[in-house]
């Protein structure tokens, strides 16, 4: 009885101080690294392959060991894939268009051609009233005389300097000769005083001045232009205008762009301008968390939580962690985000849905068309990927080629040439329900325990390498990238 008794208290002192390790202990061995389409990656063997690499000793970590699991699970996915012609076309990308946006970023784009950017095509005559009221292309010669606002003064001061550049432009208007008075009067440097700034446009002169100074003709002497630290005064010396044939192409391209945008600001605070979007209180934080460890925050952080909230809708923690599951480029901003950029983030985010519900609701739904030419893009692009890692269907095919040992090796060159390689993130979603990936936490652990204890035993990179056994693929030789 008292033997049963210390048992039982060996047991709850060990559960309750190193549960995770003691668990460990007990089962690691029998647990791969990980696990893909029914392959697995034994924790030794990986561990194996890592003593033996390049790697540093700094680099023996659980974090690479995951990293290179999870490439391999990769690899062993693609090889499977690839086991039939043309596979990657087969897939379902449904859920990829979906949680990623790519058909809500398709719908926006057609509303905003078909009804925000609709008619903003000017007419002839528009064309000629723009290029001759704004001038767009003319450019000017001018002289100038700028009088200093001191800095630390009050406006009895910056009225006193004001004043003094009327007197100035009384003397000018007068006939006095601009350059040996700009010489005398102007706070340029030295050199700078009475020169030509030739070819200046609109967006040379301070927005006060621009209209005024371009309706005045050579010679002519502008008002005076008090700014918050200088006042300034120009003489026009040379107009250079362009032939408006000459410039039609260009100035069309330029008003239809400015249409635009004033058409966007519009759509803008129409559709998402009285939605009243806020972000709610600690949404910042939890969709960090979220990001920056997606597993840790499923039990703490509930789906149906609300991150932000307007008038006829939501954004909520499930929409946020599919979104994240397909786009690695996003969940990575995210987590190195500040709590300010999180909040504008959140109310960016917030403001596609609006355009998206506003899309929707204006029949600019993604045709079929457009969804098998999505859906091909992202064929083409796991295709890539593939090549990436020196996999075709011609090679897979071959009898030769087993996928055990190619996993393996595929692994030992990676280590080796320390090149980065592509990554099936977003393709998760598509391939995970018909080619099953798991990385195991404690089978890495594990994997990389055992290269740090072969290092430690004198194993490493100076082992020589095992040969690959050579797959023919036609005239081409596997090859990792």
């Amino acid at each position: 009885m008292n033997r049963t008794l210390v048992m039982v208290a060996l047991v709850v002192s060990i559960a309750g101080t190193g549960c995770g390790a003691f668990e460990d202990a007990l089962t690691s061995h029998a647990r791969p690294a990980a696990t893909a389409a029914g392959f697995r990656l034994d924790q030794e063997e990986l561990g194996h392959l890592m003593a033996n690499s390049p790697m540093p000793d700094s680099s023996l970590t659980p974090y690479w060991a995951g990293e290179f699991a999870r490439l391999w699970a990769d690899f062993v996915v693609l090889s499977t894939l690839y086991e039939d012609p043309d596979t990657t076309r087969s897939l379902d990308y449904t859920r990829l268009m979906e949680d990623g946006r790519h058909l809500s970023a398709i719908a926006v784009m057609r509303y905003r051609d078909s009804v925000v950017m609709a008619g903003i095509e000017p007419t002839e005559e528009e064309l000629r009233a723009y290029f001759d009221l704004r001038q767009p292309y003319t450019r000017l010669d001018v002289r100038r005389i700028v009088l200093a606002v001191p800095s630390d003064g009050n406006d009895t001061a910056r009225d006193s300097v004001i004043d003094e550049a009327r007197a100035v432009r009384e003397r000018l208007v007068g006939g006095a000769d601009f350059v040996t008075v700009a010489r005398t009067r102007s706070s340029e440097p030295a050199q700078a005083r009475g020169q030509v700034l030739a070819y200046q446009g609109h967006d040379d002169f301070p927005p006060a001045a621009d209209s005024v100074v371009f309706a005045l003709r050579p010679g002519e002497i502008s008002p005076v232009f008090a700014g918050d630290d200088e006042v300034v005064i120009y003489r026009i010396e040379a107009r250079r205008e362009p032939d408006f044939d000459a410039s039609r192409d260009q100035l069309y391209r330029r008003v239809v762009e400015e249409r635009e945008e004033e058409r966007q600001k519009q759509a803008l605070e129409s559709a998402v301008g009285g939605a009243r979007r806020a972000v709610m209180q600690g949404a910042t934080d939890r969709v960090s968390e979220i990001a920056r460890d997606p597993d840790l925050a499923v039990t703490r952080i509930p789906d149906g939580m609300k991150l932000v909230t307007w008038e006829g809708g939501d954004l909520s923690v499930e929409e946020v962690r599919r979104l994240f599951l397909v786009r690695a480029d996003m969940k990575r901003v995210f987590a190195e985000a500040s709590e300010d950029e999180l909040h504008d983030y959140l109310m960016q985010l917030a403001r596609d849905e609006i355009l998206i519900t506003a899309a929707t609701r204006s029949g600019a739904a993604v045709n079929a068309e457009e969804r098998e030419a999505l859906s091909e893009a992202l064929a083409e692009q796991l295709s890539h990927i593939a090549a990436r890692m020196g996999l075709t269907s011609q090679l897979v095919a071959n009898p030769r080629f087993d996928l055990d040992d190619q996993g393996y090796y595929f692994l030992q060159r990676v280590m080796a040439r320390s090149r980065a390689l592509p990554w099936l993130g977003e393709f998760r979603v598509v391939l995970d329900p018909v080619f099953p990936v798991w990385v195991d936490d404690s089978g890495v652990r594990s994997a990389a325990r055992h290269a740090e204890d072969l290092r430690a035993a004198g194993i490493g990179p100076t082992a020589p390498e095992t040969e690959s056994p050579q797959v023919e693929d036609g005239s081409t030789r596997m090859e990792v990238g």
